[in-house]
């Protein structure tokens, strides 16, 4: 995030939600936006599902699932033919401008209404009421990232925020919702394929740190993107793979895929709390101690760097992750993993990227409860809000407007780039993005599919669905899935009766619940549930071209009514090889 959370509810004047569920997935940050609802702000929310929020916005735009590049590129249009823009902001602080004008010029409000369905009137106020608030924030999660376009739904939401003069203001900022409590702190320590803690591996910069506090010339070639892993498994390229904190078997798309790569790998080792779905497929199982069983920091979706301490010894023989990392490094014959506690791995972190980490001892979060990086220094307070100078982190320190553009067809979105670049005399590197539905529904699978989480349960149930009053009480429900209103009355389902959904990559099966608050063509589902992931049917194979995310949030597929027996029949025979042996809170497993 480029703001503190807290100043939702001190300092913000509008809210932009889009592809976020923020009350049932960020209930703690859903608390903050309310208390500024209460204090006057206004809230504008985009989404396929009449959410909470979106019944408490004074804006609600229900556009189809995958419409995030049109619904922003015409606010901006808006913005731009009414001159709502910031063009001081624009002329002094950021490149481009030009770009970004022609890219959203042909996106008018008409056509808008024409694609979507949702009545110009509507979008042309929000793009007012955005642009002419003194603090506007975006937040978003996976409803905008998790596409084959993703990053360029990234790119909207920035040139949105640029225009506007949105950055480096309380209140404002563009807001990604980490998904857990550490995914800042995860990204921030290198668990991705292409940078270490000090930037991009093959940075002068990373090289250089990597020389001078770990005393190795590291390799400049980024690794696999994880969402490659599967082909790699597959291919023999990736031959051990390592999890722990995480259940790929069920939070991956096309599940019966990942499952059948993982039975090409030469090893494969799960550290968790629990015997999850990953864990029944692995080789090598190792225990893991809980939060309350080990020292450490997290950093949460503000950037904020927190301490946690060790509230009770885990059991036997039981070691926290950074010590089973540091023994099997140091089996392996490797050097420079001799920590004895994880202050001492905290501080090597800050020598490797001190402009960021430097000034965040454990001494000073003891003290300040916690401090937002960057901070350089221990004289440093830490920087809850990120370019408070008006200055990127780019060499010029400009900030970048990168054009979207949009597709009808996703094989073409590759030209289409290119005869935008070369039409506007785009120099090469300078960014331009795209976008495109990865799939389209047709005759056999007429329907979109999306998924989503609930508030009792969280991610893949690992924990929650462990949790007595969440399993039995609060969600004794179990797996639901959800149509809207024409679905249910072209396919005479009713509310209770047991359905299945199947496309091309699977088939899942549960009670059925009508929810008028989808938009229509929709069916919706959670990942929680191995009785009825909706993973199994995401597609793993149109990969953004950037991040190389897949579009776990948009599908085809068709749903059609079973009896009891049929479901029956269904769950006996058609259990995928991921599912538990046992179910959730059986007598055995309690």
């Amino acid at each position: 995030m480029t703001n503190d959370l807290v100043e939702f509810a001190t300092d913000t004047d509008v809210f932009l939600l889009i592809g976020t569920n923020t009350s049932e997935c960020h209930p703690i940050i859903a608390m903050q936006m309310q208390r500024g609802l209460e204090r006057g702000a206004k809230m504008i929310v985009v989404d396929p599902k009449r959410t909470d929020m979106a019944k408490k916005a004074d804006i609600f735009l229900q556009i189809p699932v995958g419409s995030n590049i049109k619904t922003l590129n015409t606010m901006m249009n808006v913005i731009i033919s009414e001159n709502l823009q910031d063009t001081e902001f624009i002329e002094k602080y950021a490149e481009g401008f030009d770009y970004l004008k022609e890219a959203v010029k042909d996106f008018t409000p008409e056509r808008f209404e024409r694609e979507t369905g949702v009545k110009k009137e509507l979008i042309i106020e929000a793009a007012r009421l955005y642009a002419k608030a003194g603090s506007a924030a975006i937040c978003y999660t996976m409803g905008i990232t998790q596409f084959s376009d993703g990053t360029s739904n990234v790119f909207s939401l920035s040139n949105l925020a640029i225009i506007t003069g949105n950055l480096g203001k309380k209140g404002a900022g563009v807001n990604p919702l980490r998904g857990q409590n550490n995914v800042q702190g995860s990204c921030d320590m290198g668990a991705l394929p292409n940078v270490i803690p000090a930037g991009p591996v093959n940075s002068a910069y990373a090289q250089e740190q990597a020389r001078k506090v770990w005393h190795f010339e590291l390799n400049p070639v980024p690794g696999f993107k994880l969402t490659y892993a599967p082909d790699k498994m597959d291919s023999g390229e990736l031959k051990v793979l390592y999890v722990y904190g995480e259940n790929p078997v069920m939070s991956d798309p096309w599940t019966e895929h990942f499952v059948h790569a993982t039975h090409h790998l030469d090893c494969f080792i799960v550290q968790d709390l629990f015997f999850t779905e990953s864990a029944q497929k692995a080789d090598v199982v190792l225990p893991a101690a809980g939060w309350g069983e080990k020292d450490g920091t997290f950093i949460n979706t503000s950037r904020r760097v927190q301490r946690t301490r060790k509230a009770s010894e885990p059991v036997g023989g039981v070691e926290p992750d950074w010590k089973v990392v540091c023994n099997i490094a140091k089996a392996m014959g490797l050097e420079g993993f001799d920590f004895l506690s994880a202050e001492e791995v905290w501080d090597e972190l800050r020598k490797l990227m001190p402009k960021f980490f430097g000034g965040i001892s454990y001494y000073r979060l003891e003290k300040l409860g916690g401090i937002s990086w960057p901070c350089p220094d221990e004289d440093h307070p830490g920087t809850p809000d990120l370019y408070t100078d008006h200055k990127s982190m780019l060499p010029n320190g400009k900030f970048r407007l990168a054009p979207v553009l949009y597709a009808d067809d996703k094989d073409k979105r590759a030209s289409m780039e290119a005869e935008f670049k070369a039409k506007m005399h785009i120099p090469d590197g300078y960014p331009v993005g795209s976008g495109a539905m990865s799939e389209v529904p047709d005759e056999v699978y007429p329907c979109l599919f999306t998924t989503g989480r609930k508030v009792y349960h969280y991610h893949t149930g690992t924990m929650t669905r462990e949790c007595p009053p969440l399993e039995y009480g609060a969600g004794i429900e179990g797996p639901l899935i959800e149509v809207s209103p024409d679905i249910a009355r072209e396919r005479e389902l009713e509310d209770g009766c047991y359905a299945m959904v199947e496309n091309k990559r699977g088939r899942i099966a549960a009670k059925l619940r009508i929810n008028p608050d989808l938009r229509e063509s929709t069916i919706f589902t959670t990942f929680h549930y191995s009785e009825a992931d909706g993973n199994e049917l995401a597609n793993a194979q149109d990969h953004d071209p950037l991040s190389g995310i897949t579009p776990l949030k948009i599908t085809i597929a068709n749903i059609k009514r079973l009896s009891e027996e049929e479901y029956i029949a269904f769950r006996q025979q058609n259990e995928m090889s991921m599912h538990s042996e046992k179910p959730y809170l059986s007598p055995v497993r309690s």
